[in-house]
């Protein structure tokens, strides 16, 4: 295992090996409260640069490219989120962050559940964000026949998903974000150097087939979800939901597994509220984190 260091490749900030994984991330504050925060599909920890500079006065924040996606490593196998979550576990740990509040965003926030859920006394507070779980209301969102996107379909499919989509990733992840964002409610929250940047991240090697395969092992997902839920989470949960995106579904979803739930809604908001209302994000999680203490302390 190495120690962090700068990395030379643009927008990677550091890096750090365990064993065989290799994970990017970008770190500020450096003091006070650690916040982790996880990015979404098709998005890498670029998704946070508005978020970051909001929390760093007096919290030590994180924000890792997942594996798969990014500057990290794009390991063969390990994307069902129970494993996700231990490689995440092991980076926190190498940090020196036993205990953190985990921030979730639609993917990312699968993988703040899975962390949660398995060792929820280093989970001080959770953010959910724009997000559902398999077996607690993801199945809705996939169901194309109920207003569900068809994309989850799309990205189970096998290789025929990469297929069609090697070469064409700029017109892909231009599809996604933008539908949701650029030209609903605010068509600057992401630019045409946003997508270039996200679309490069996809045409890395092994990148398409990493993305595809955080969908194609959900049915696993659903699996732990199930086993995990008969026990609620303890911690303080905000679910954040989106006008224009999941709306209220966040706090529906997350209610079905965790006790203690505080919920938001962002309006004129679609699916990124990093990216197109971060100020609003930044204050809901502070004033969440001031207001939530810990079920530890409560």
């Amino acid at each position: 295992m190495s120690t962090p260091s700068e990395s030379s490749k643009p927008m990677a900030g550091m890096s750090l090996r365990i064993d065989d994984m290799r994970f990017a991330f970008r770190r500020t504050g450096h003091s006070g409260t650690p916040v982790v925060l996880l990015h979404g599909w098709p998005q890498t920890s670029w998704a946070w640069r508005r978020v970051m500079p909001l929390l760093e006065k007096g919290f030590d924040v994180v924000a890792p490219d997942l594996p798969g996606f990014g500057h990290s490593s794009k390991p063969e196998a390990g994307f069902d989120k129970r494993t996700v979550a231990t490689r995440l576990r092991a980076l926190l740990k190498a940090l020196d962050l036993p205990h953190v509040v985990l921030v979730g965003h639609d993917l990312g926030g699968h993988v703040a559940y899975a962390y949660a859920a398995q060792w929820p006394n280093e989970v001080s507070h959770l953010v959910f964000i724009e997000s559902s779980l398999p077996g607690f209301g993801q199945e809705e969102a996939m169901d194309v026949s109920k207003g569900g996107s068809w994309h989850f379909g799309f990205n189970m499919a096998g290789d025929i998903s990469e297929a069609l989509v090697r070469g064409r990733e700029h017109l892909f992840v231009d599809h996604f974000m933008r539908r949701e964002t650029v030209g609903v409610f605010d068509s600057g929250s992401v630019t045409e150097a946003d997508i270039a940047h996200y679309a490069r991240a996809l045409a890395r090697p092994g990148a398409l087939r990493c993305s595809f395969a955080y969908y194609r092992i959900l049915p696993a997902d659903r699996r732990d979800n199930a086993v995990w839920g008969r026990r609620p989470l303890p911690m303080p949960v905000l679910a954040v939901g989106a006008a224009g995106g999941y709306g209220p579904e966040s706090s529906r979803t997350i209610r079905r597994v965790a006790s203690d739930v505080r919920d938001i809604l962002i309006e004129r908001c679609g699916h990124y509220p990093a990216e197109e209302r971060p100020a609003e994000l930044a204050t809901a999680i502070r004033d969440f984190l001031a207001v939530s203490p810990p079920a530890s302390a409560a």
